[in-house]
């Protein structure tokens, strides 16, 4: 089985700069680390190749930095990696997102699985993996906890739904999100990172992948977003005395002040 895993890199930490322009998260200077949800699904991806074999490859779009986390992909067991990269892929919402994507994928060559995480700790908008499929023309299922496969043409997804536990199953090729803590993911060793480094790594620009400048990027972006900044973060400690009234009368008085603030 051929399996295809979208990855995603995203912030360390919350030490982000944002675009004044555009709105979005800084990607090219930030310190990146594999989106968590992400390594729950590469996990899946090794458990069923380990089941009945195969080919694991990575896909990820962003700036040349993620080929530091196409680099980890392949370190917990992926054999190549796809860095799909252009400036004007600059700006992209979801939708122009899954866009280079799905043309990538189909680009490269024949999947019978795709998967991915649930959704990103950065976006967190969990919206890719189906728009993926949709381009794709194939079937999905989001969000399962475990996936079931007999080596017949169906597959099947197990996930929560309304306090239940259901079984869904789709014809390959196919394509389920996976989410995050559902598994445990592997730990990359120093032989399989230096090993890693040695592992093709394929790029697609827009050259490669045909698109008008008007279908990706800002410009075909349907979602725009209005604001988006850094909180500032101020915290500081009081010492409050005197009776149990006083101290009651205070804190009330200051966040009478903090509402004619809002």
């Amino acid at each position: 089985m051929n399996i295809a895993v979208l990855i995603k890199q995203v912030p360390v930490s919350n030490n982000v700069s944002v675009d004044p322009e555009t709105h979005a998260l800084v990607r090219t200077s930030m310190e990146g680390m594999l989106n968590p949800a992400d390594l729950n699904a590469i996990e899946a991806a090794m458990l069923l190749k380990e089941q009945v074999g195969g080919k694991v490859v990575a896909f990820t779009m962003g700036p040349t930095e993620a080929e530091k986390s196409l680099r980890d992909a392949m370190a917990l067991g992926c054999e190549e990696g796809v860095l799909i990269s252009d400036r004007c892929f600059g700006g992209a919402d979801t939708l122009a997102t899954a866009k280079p994507l799905a043309r990538a994928i189909g680009k490269y060559g024949t999947f019978e699985l795709i998967l991915g995480g649930a959704m990103s700790s950065d976006g967190a908008t969990g919206q890719v993996g189906a728009m993926v499929a949709e381009y794709l023309g194939i079937p999905h299922i989001s969000e399962v906890s475990g996936i079931e496969y007999d080596g017949q043409e169906g597959i099947r997804g197990i996930k929560q739904c309304q306090g239940e536990e259901v079984t869904l199953e789709a014809q390959l090729p196919a394509l389920m999100t996976v989410c995050f803590g559902c598994n445990e993911p592997r730990l990359a060793t120093l032989r399989t990172k230096r090993k890693a480094k040695e592992k093709p790594l394929k790029l697609y620009t827009n050259e490669d992948l045909g698109f008008a400048q008007e279908e990706i990027g800002l410009k075909g972006s349907p979602t725009l977003v209005a604001d988006s900044f850094v909180p500032e973060r101020t915290r500081k400690a009081v010492m409050l005395k005197g009776t149990p009234e006083e101290m009651a009368a205070k804190i009330r008085e200051w966040i009478e002040i903090e509402k004619g603030k809002n």
